[in-house]
């Protein structure tokens, strides 16, 4: 029995990954501009689904599986900017960088940064997945009402409650 990715009943974890491969290969294929590289990182999102694969059902299983492949993407990201690039360092390296980057500034953004990722984290999985999504990954939120098989309506409210709730944290942090 064949059961769409968009209904909430759990089928099988094998059929329901092969119906959520065409939206992520989609997904890596927007960033990536290449088919090739797209099927490798939907296939290696969809082999590591499986193997964790102890949903209850298809709404948990589809937002578990876009957030490994965010974060799959992030990986594959961060190791191209500091994976293969040689830097030649010496003191008058050190001097430059420190010019530009003061440690007071330094800290001062690692601090935002680290509130940032607290005030993430205090948020349901659905919503910090839309936040990620809509605001960091650029996704338009139809696509993203797709991906996690919800409403767009619902994809608004997540976003208005990611986004009231980090403004919150920013008014407590500017507060005396």
């Amino acid at each position: 029995m064949s059961v769409s990715p968009t209904t909430n009943e759990m089928p099988e974890p094998q059929e329901f990954i092969a119906q959520m491969r065409p939206a992520l290969v989609s997904y890596f294929r927007r960033r990536t501009g290449t088919a090739t590289e797209s099927e490798d990182l939907a296939q290696d999102v969809l082999m590591r689904a499986l193997s964790h694969a102890n949903w209850t059902s298809a709404a948990e299983a589809r937002s578990y599986i876009f957030s490994m492949a965010v974060n799959r993407w992030r990986d594959m990201c961060r190791r191209r900017r500091t994976h293969g690039v040689p830097v030649a360092w010496d003191e008058s390296t050190e001097i430059e960088a420190g010019a530009e980057n003061p440690p007071e500034r330094v800290l001062m953004v690692k601090e935002e940064l680290d509130q940032l990722d607290r005030a993430l984290q205090e948020l349901n999985e659905r919503t910090r997945t839309v936040l990620v999504l809509v605001k960091l990954e650029k996704v338009r939120i139809a696509t993203v009402a797709e991906m996690l098989g919800i409403s767009v309506s619902a994809v608004n409210k997540h976003l208005a409650r990611g986004l009231a709730h980090l403004a919150q944290m920013r008014n407590r942090q500017d507060s005396p």
